[in-house]
């Protein structure tokens, strides 16, 4: 083969590849879940301050992917074009501090052994459909457990499920924003009864 022919070659070689430089996906669509509902403003019940440790969360829910699953024992799957604008658990966490803020004195760390402090670990934050496609629900799972000197004073267990009001990832996602906010609120009742 000749230089000339070579060089030709070479040419159209990169032409060829160069086609598919600049086809860049779109970036996903962010979601989360907004600012926190308008409440009634709550007294402060405790004047104790409330450690609120980081929240755990299960495997599939410690990235920013949105899950979802075809019924509750189905496997479950990430939408390509959506994320969440951070983790699931950075999320509920947000919402826990929120929450909690507005009956007690809230800190993210433990000033000392004595002060209470509420774990929690996220098992479940997904869209879930029905098996015939036609309808699902916003589904979250917290467990909560509040300790104290390193002591369990009690623990709790909440799975809200609310169903979306159309079957698209945004549809799920505002589902999970009311969950969330009735379970994070059943964990602040039960907190404020256990303290």
């Amino acid at each position: 083969m000749t230089l000339s022919r070579l060089l030709i070659t070479s040419c159209l070689g990169l032409l060829m590849a160069g086609c598919g430089i600049g086809n860049v996906p779109p970036a996903p669509t962010l979601l989360d879940l907004g600012s926190p509902p308008n409440q009634t403003p709550v007294d402060i019940v405790s004047k104790a301050p409330l450690g609120v440790a980081p929240v755990s969360a299960v495997g599939t829910l410690q990235s920013q992917k949105v899950i979802w699953r075809i019924g509750q024992n189905g496997q479950p799957n990430a939408y390509a074009t959506v994320r969440w604008t951070a983790t699931p658990a950075v999320m509920v966490r947000e919402r826990l501090f929120d929450r909690l803020s507005r009956q007690a004195p809230v800190l993210t760390i433990e000033v000392n052994a004595e002060m209470a402090q509420v774990r929690t670990n996220l098992l479940q934050f997904e869209q879930v459909f029905s098996a015939d496609g036609q309808s699902s629900d916003g589904v979250i799972t917290l467990q909560a457990v509040l300790v104290a000197n390193n002591q369990v004073l009690d623990q709790f267990r909440v799975t809200r499920s609310v169903k979306a009001q159309d079957n698209t990832a945004e549809g799920g996602a505002q589902a999970l924003r009311v969950a969330t906010d009735e379970a994070v609120n059943q964990i602040a009742q039960w907190i404020a009864k256990v303290r």
